[in-house]
């Protein structure tokens, strides 16, 4: 992705604009804590039991040891090396549990748990802890089967103090909110298409000292467990595709296969699935186990721009690419008129198919800025756009949705990545595998027939 872009191309009043509108954007993406707040949680954090400290729970222990607003009480897991390996991870000497986890949710001091275990242990430790009176963070997809889906919402329902919040990081990221500002507030024009992929080069297997264990370390390469490459990974990027579009896919088609790692796996190695939302628009998701050319990231497409945006190495990057609305745009024939001056957002000069983007930045901004302020700020920005300066590195999202959730259990705020966004995620995941499975289209129920409670479309 490129952070630089042709000052030429853009006048420096065309430039203030779109720095004002991003900068704006971005003022409401911003989750910290307000100092007051985060004063008055610093005196009473939050207890927490933390159940699965395997690659994906240490990263989370690693940020949550840097979390004040938070205590690590006791850690679950039932693999020796990953029990020690969390303990010195989150550096607080929290107790451990090597057996159940049931164990630490009889224990009235602790308040809430973190569930980061494989994928088919989400639901029944959900409902375990809710019925314990915890609040609970779970790492995604939330779901594996299409049953459990009520089961949580009436778990939800029957505990409605208890605070339930999906890891679907990029709901918690700056960078990304401004990015959904920018599409939904007509930026990028009318969206019908966005592409992503998530590429790497590798067998996805990790070593076994013991052939008895072969089915507990690599979990994710078999069905019992598993939902294989589109959970684990295209979960992710479903949800910014129904967070752009604000709705539920309403149908998907897609193949996948075992093609280069015959190695006794039952996930594939390889998907390509494409899902269609309500109003035609397609959402592209790719992912292989054979090249890491591309990466991750996602290309959000609009008639009149486009954003690209990565979440790589948890520092979010974005650009902004505009593009001329085409002569014969039947949007175009219902513009009061076609000047530069409404047409801004694509430059004085931008060309259609840009090959060089203007970096989203999200750095600190007032609210109400001085005239001073204003012109530091542009001057920021313009060095960015010209890759003469860094943007400023985000925080990483990992401990922003941290945060936000201690912040919704001492405060009462609602998460961000809420039991909506969750179901909704996770039953594009079971839909897409289904697809595959069947090598046939499958399409979503009907609205009318699903519960109130789960039609989610307009709570996304």
């Amino acid at each position: 992705m490129s952070n630089s872009y042709d000052p030429k191309t853009l006048s420096r009043r065309d430039f203030l604009r779109t720095s004002a509108a991003v900068t704006a954007t971005s003022a409401i993406a911003s989750l910290g804590a307000p100092a007051i707040i985060e004063a008055q949680t610093l005196g009473n954090p939050v207890n927490y039991g933390f159940i699965g400290s395997g690659s994906q729970g240490c990263a989370h222990l690693k940020q949550l040891s840097t979390i004040k607003t938070g205590r690590c009480a006791v850690i679950c897991d039932i693999y020796e090396p990953n029990l020690k390996k969390g303990v010195e991870t989150v550096g607080n000497n929290p107790e451990t549990e090597p057996k159940d986890y049931r164990r630490i949710l009889d224990r009235k001091d602790i308040e809430a748990v973190f569930i980061v275990t494989p994928y088919h242990l989400h639901v029944p430790m959900i409902l375990d802890a809710m019925s314990a009176g915890k609040h609970v963070f779970v790492e995604k997809c939330m779901m594996k089967t299409e049953d459990q889906i009520p089961q949580v919402y009436a778990a939800v329902k029957a505990n409605p103090k208890s605070v339930l919040q999906v890891g679907l990081q990029r709901r918690y990221s700056p960078t990304y909110r401004t990015a959904m500002q920018m599409v939904h507030s007509g930026v990028l024009g009318k969206v019908q298409f966005i592409r992503a992929q998530w590429h790497r080069n590798g067998s996805w297997r990790r070593p076994v000292p013991d052939p008895r264990l072969e089915r507990q370390i690599n979990w994710r390469l078999y069905k019992d467990y598993s939902g294989g490459l589109m959970a684990e990974l295209g979960s992710h990027q479903v949800d910014v595709a129904d967070w752009a579009f604000q709705a539920e896919p309403v149908s998907v088609v897609g193949v996948g296969g075992i093609d280069y790692w015959k190695d006794g796996r039952e996930v594939y190695d390889n998907v390509s699935v494409t899902f269609e939302y309500p109003e035609g628009q397609k959402f592209v998701f790719t992912s292989i186990c054979t090249n890491a050319h591309l990466d991750f990231s996602e290309v959000i497409m609009g008639d009149e721009g486009t954003i690209e945006i990565t979440l790589g190495n948890n520092n979010p990057k974005a650009s902004y690419y505009p593009e001329t609305l085409a002569p014969d745009s039947p949007r175009r024939k219902v513009k009061k008129a076609d000047t530069k001056e409404q047409n801004w957002w694509a430059g004085a000069t931008a060309k259609s198919g840009a090959t060089r983007g203007i970096p989203i930045y999200t750095g600190p901004t007032k609210q109400d800025p001085g005239f001073v302020e204003k012109e530091v700020d542009y001057a920021k920005k313009w060095l960015v756009s010209m890759g003469v300066l860094e943007m400023e590195r985000e925080r990483n999202p990992l401990a922003l949705e941290e945060e936000s959730f201690f912040e919704c259990i001492r405060d009462g705020k609602k998460p961000a990545a809420n039991v909506h966004v969750g179901a909704a995620d996770s039953r594009a995941v079971i839909y897409a595998n289904r697809a595959m499975d069947l090598n046939q289209k499958v399409f979503w129920p009907n609205r009318p027939s699903v519960p109130a409670e789960s039609q989610i479309s307009n709570k996304l």
